[in-house]
């Protein structure tokens, strides 16, 4: 049994394609020219949306990490762990969740 998921056809992709570069899909200011670009096949729509996952969850929870580190300063023998934690903790999650909504 091979595994066909990622390996699924999308859209036929045109002559001479090659996926866009990593930051984004879309620039929406005006630089001059067309600067939109798009994905054809289920491995590079797989990656693209992990990658933002990992970006926006890591740092959301960075974030909280660095209020719970403002916030219990004086505990600084030991708050130097929740960054560790939550860093840990939200690469988890962007993972999981990542890998299920790009699967999809």
């Amino acid at each position: 049994m091979s595994n066909d998921f990622l390996k699924t056809i999308v859209n036929v992709k045109p002559i001479g394609y090659s996926p866009p570069p990593f930051p984004s899909l879309y620039w929406p200011f005006p630089v001059g020219g067309t600067q939109t670009a798009y994905l054809y096949d289920a491995h590079s729509m797989w990656g693209f949306t992990v990658y933002w996952t990992l970006i926006f969850v890591v740092g959301v929870h960075m974030a909280a990490a660095g209020y719970a580190v403002a916030m219990q300063w004086r505990n600084w023998k030991l708050i130097w762990i929740v960054p560790l934690v939550y860093l840990l903790i939200g690469g988890m999650e962007a993972l999981i969740a990542g890998n299920v909504v790009g699967g999809l």
